[in-house]
């Protein structure tokens, strides 16, 4: 009696233990399923700003003579406004431009211009103003996507922003922006009158926005 009890018990023990395995076996456990557990995925690290300047900077807009505390989002292309303790985003409304930043001295302009092909309305830093001609920049940010490692043995791939190349326009008093080309003989073709003194101030062929002294005899011959 007592060997039949015992067998029993053993009996049950091994379906239990069987059972339990199975259904271990059977649960899907892999990577996706932890990372669906509340905890287990931490967030991707960020590197990099969407906003051009990390704070707030004192700004005036268009003929308000408040000074506003603003920031621009250079991946949206935004300008970001404290008004009445929060942060909001203006309308690109003719209404809200210029922007003058004031340290550092920089003005923001809403501006309608081609871009790739694309008409766009968006806002253009003022790089230079002369007599005749004015010259703009586009500055942006492009957002690049992470990833979590696949196993153990790699790395998070973080989210970042990072700057875009800079864009410049040329517009002549009230006319439509042109965007500035990278040689000396495109922009002979766009500005045949200003031909002397673009071949006096441009001695290479190609023409480096990068380069601090290109761009201060650009100036100079637009002067």
């Amino acid at each position: 009696m007592k060997k039949i009890l015992y067998l029993s018990v053993l009996i049950a023990a091994k379906a239990y233990s069987q059972q339990g395995n199975t259904n271990l076996t059977n649960t899907t456990t892999n990577k996706e399923s932890l990372f669906m557990r509340d905890g287990y995925r931490v967030k991707l690290e960020t590197e990099g700003s969407p906003y051009l300047y990390s704070e707030f900077k004192k700004a005036k807009i268009a003929n308000n003579s408040k000074i506003y505390d603003m920031r621009y989002n250079a991946y949206k292309d935004e300008v970001e406004i404290i008004n009445n303790g929060k942060v909001m985003t203006i309308f690109k409304n003719s209404d809200y431009s210029p922007i003058v930043i004031l340290d550092p001295d920089e003005t923001i302009v809403l501006k309608d211009f081609v871009l790739k092909g694309q008409k766009v309305k968006g806002y253009l830093f003022q790089a230079k103003r002369l007599k005749d001609y004015t010259f703009y920049m586009r500055v942006a940010k492009e957002y690049n996507k992470g990833k979590y490692a696949d196993s153990s043995f790699d790395k998070n791939q973080p989210e970042s922003y990072t700057d875009m190349p800079e864009v410049f326009f040329i517009q002549k008093g009230e006319n439509e922006l042109v965007e500035l080309p990278n040689t000396k003989k495109k922009l002979l073709e766009m500005f045949p009158d200003k031909k002397d003194a673009i071949e006096l101030n441009l001695k290479s062929n190609k023409i480096d926005t990068k380069d601090l002294a290109t761009l201060s005899r650009l100036f100079a011959a637009f002067s």
